[in-house]
């Protein structure tokens, strides 16, 4: 059975990167076509020749666990999935900023822009979060 880190949707991107880089696609390819950074792909792809796919699945993201639980990040989701007018924000879209003031103001924990984004990523709904500053 696999984790829930294995299930994640990063992983499964981080898989379609490698598929891609064994069946011959470029770094740069791989990168635009799955929106990831170069270096990443680079970092894939090293991992890749070293142990293969099953490396590069198992391959940890780091840091230590998230203050949040399965029961904080599904009403987490569920607010993603709705209207940030539903938390008291002046529109419907969600913002990074607007994600870790909600974040903040129900767990009492704060979170930097780039792990707002990757609670919403692991979470399926990295796309929910508009550019926009606010």
């Amino acid at each position: 059975m696999p984790s829930r880190t294995q299930e994640l949707p990063t992983v499964a991107r981080r898989m379609n990167a490698g598929q891609m880089l064994m069946a011959g696609s470029s770094v740069s390819a791989v990168a635009e076509a799955l929106h990831l950074s170069t270096a990443t792909v680079k970092r894939y792809k090293a991992v890749l020749e070293d142990g293969g796919l099953d490396a590069l699945k198992r391959m940890s993201v780091g840091g230590r666990s998230s203050a949040l639980d399965a029961a904080a990040l599904e009403w987490v989701a569920a607010a993603l999935r709705g209207s940030a007018r539903e938390h008291g924000f002046s529109s419907d879209a969600w913002t990074n900023v607007r994600l870790r003031e909600l974040i903040e103001a129900k767990f009492g924990v704060q979170y930097s822009r780039v792990y707002a984004w990757q609670i919403a990523t692991n979470l399926g709904l990295g796309h929910r979060l508009s550019k926009s500053s606010r």
